[in-house]
């Protein structure tokens, strides 16, 4: 035979120590964070910003200046990884592509991210914007780890050249633990 008790409020016997239900405990208005488990749970975050202009005409990566490091709680968790880096390209008289590359730690998990100016015959072609890169990784690591962000031209004729951050237009980079 089973049991039913149907109430409208419980309340605290001692203030300010919550109601455990089930081995379940219940403080404030919310579950203790150390109740809650499973795939998905956000664990923690890391938000870095750079806005130290940074030029590369060069065809070989380089770094952006834009990075940050998080160290996993287990090998098994995943790390999020958001970039919104700021970029201009600029090239005389023809079209170019500029590409982002985004690294954990020595190793390319992300490479050629193209942005491309296509224009010709004109003196100067310029586009300034913000490129994202949006990745789930999985670092399989409890050190910590470093994620940036590298960047290069296709070609450095007709001062083919790209630049991070310029005039000090902010990049960011957000790094987010997520459980297993």
């Amino acid at each position: 035979m089973s049991s039913e008790l149907k109430v409208d409020t419980i309340s605290e016997k001692t203030t300010a120590s919550g109601v455990t239900i089930d081995g379940v405990l219940v403080k404030d208005g919310a579950i203790a964070s150390s109740y809650i488990t499973g795939a998905g749970k956000v664990l923690q975050v890391v938000q870095a910003t750079y806005s130290t202009a940074t030029e590369v005409a060069s065809t070989t990566y380089a770094d952006s200046g834009l990075s940050a490091s998080i160290t996993p709680s287990s090998a098994s968790n995943k790390v999020l990884v958001i970039v919104t880096q700021n970029l201009q390209i600029n090239i005389l008289d023809n079209g170019l592509k500029g590409y982002t590359k985004l690294l954990r730690d020595a190793t390319a998990i992300v490479t050629d991210s193209i942005v491309q100016v296509i224009a010709g015959g004109l003196t100067s072609n310029l586009i300034q914007l913000n490129h994202s890169i949006v990745y789930l990784d999985s670092p399989s690591t409890t050190s910590s780890t470093t994620y940036k962000t590298q960047i290069k031209v296709n070609d450095t004729n007709n001062s083919g050249k790209i630049r991070a951050q310029d005039e000090s237009s902010p990049s960011q980079i957000t790094l987010i633990e997520i459980g297993a």
